[in-house]
């Protein structure tokens, strides 16, 4: 019986190419989520609250919600072109 450690590079011989590190691509949705935001609390100043701010929180709001939905379906485009890794993980 001869006891045979296999080499470190041995696990990796199924392997023709090593996974490249996925990045995200560029965008300026959460640019877009933090303005939303800062619109919608300022809806709720006490000077802004008088004159418009039910105007100003209501199109921040739908701004905010529009910003969530696209940020959302770009995150769900970009997961599905993912390359499926040979091992199932």
């Amino acid at each position: 019986m001869a006891d045979e450690t296999p080499s470190v590079h041995a696990a990796d011989a199924g392997h023709t190419k090593h996974a490249e590190i996925h990045l995200p691509p560029n965008s300026l949705v959460p640019i877009n989520v933090a303005f939303s935001l800062g619109t919608t609390f300022v809806g709720f100043v006490d000077q802004v609250r008088n004159a418009v701010g039910a105007l100003v929180w209501g199109i921040g709001l739908v701004w905010f919600i529009a910003s969530c939905v696209t940020w959302f379906l770009a995150a769900r485009n970009e997961f599905n072109e993912l390359p499926e890794s040979a091992d199932g993980h």
